[in-house]
């Protein structure tokens, strides 16, 4: 399965990205390299593995759960472009139906 310039710009535009030629057929090749690696996955025989084994389990590090207070709130919302007292504002993207 290969992804075609037109797909591409296809995906980009529901996306709402702008895409030129030269990066929908770089973003191609990449897509492209993508789904013939997955390609090759789907050919493996796993018909001997435990999908459920896991060996790293026992090694994963835990930490304690302890809440933490975060004094960065003033400076993250300080850098918004919109700001509605302590929430970011966005504009509306979605359409309200009539129905």
């Amino acid at each position: 399965m290969t992804i075609s310039s037109e797909e591409i710009r296809y995906i980009a535009n529901l996306a709402r990205l702008q895409v030129s030629p030269e990066e929908a057929e770089s973003l191609g090749r990449d897509l492209n390299g993508i789904l013939a690696h997955f390609e090759r996955l789907k050919n493996l025989d796993l018909s001997g593995i435990d999908p459920f084994a896991r060996e790293d389990l026992e090694t994963t590090p835990w930490r304690q759960d302890i809440v933490q207070t975060w004094d960065g709130r003033e400076e993250a919302l300080s850098q918004a472009p919109r700001r509605d007292g302590d929430f970011f504002r966005v504009p509306r993207i979605l359409e309200e139906n009539d129905e």
